[in-house]
């Protein structure tokens, strides 16, 4: 029978900012893990609600049956309000589209401002600046997550694979390749992964500082 996945293996790939609030809630962050989890005999009894802060000026907040990081909790919220609400100061859109909710994960911006900053950019000549830094941050994007597929499939290449029937026996499969030469090849490909996240970044810089000689340091990508 495959050996079931551990909870961190299940959630390796996962969104960093689910993660941190997954990390917060279950004490994983810090080096701490007391964030989340039962009383001690010897603590104080506190009510469900109830909000302290200890002696080293941690606050936490009493639950049904165990207390929580408040500090880290609103950290996380506030990092999710940061990735999920428009940058504009002037922005007016009063309810988000899934179209906005995307465009404001990938560039902080919902739809409609978004639109009202690329004609200003095209106005005072700074748009094929702008256009070639998203370019360059999503042509970065894909070859990170290529880079990440690639060392995937050279950890898990094997020459022989096994899989487990319907009825609890197993079926073995050998593959009729040269299985060194497809990881030779597969550590060149990686290796030419490092190079192009290497140059792209030398761009992404690059363009950056354009945009901060153009006064437009508020589109750049953190």
């Amino acid at each position: 029978m495959a050996k079931r996945k551990s909870f961190d293996e299940k959630n390796k790939h996962i969104h960093k900012s689910r993660q941190l609030i997954i990390d917060t809630v279950f004490g994983r962050t810090d080096d701490n893990q007391n964030v989340f989890g039962y009383e001690k005999a010897d603590e104080t009894k506190r009510e469900v609600g109830e909000i302290w802060v200890d002696e080293n000026g941690i606050e936490w907040e009493q639950k049904e049956g165990f207390k929580i990081n408040a500090t880290k909790l609103d950290d996380a919220r506030e990092y999710l309000k940061k990735i999920t609400t428009c940058s504009s100061e002037n922005c007016g859109t009063i309810q988000y589209s899934s179209a906005d909710k995307k465009l404001i994960v990938r560039t902080g911006y919902c739809v409609t401002c978004m639109r009202k900053i690329e004609q200003s950019l095209r106005e005072d000549g700074s748009w094929p600046f702008y256009e070639d830094y998203r370019i360059t941050l999503n042509k970065l994007d894909f070859v990170r997550d290529t880079k990440s597929q690639l060392e995937e499939a050279l950890d898990s290449v094997t020459q022989q694979i096994e899989m487990v029937n319907e009825d609890g026996t197993f079926s073995k499969w050998q593959w009729d390749i040269d299985i060194e030469k497809v990881k030779s090849d597969l550590k060149t490909d990686i290796e030419g992964a490092y190079d192009a996240i290497e140059a792209l970044l030398e761009r992404k810089l690059a363009l950056e500082n354009k945009l901060r000689e153009l006064n437009h340091s508020e589109l750049i990508k953190n």
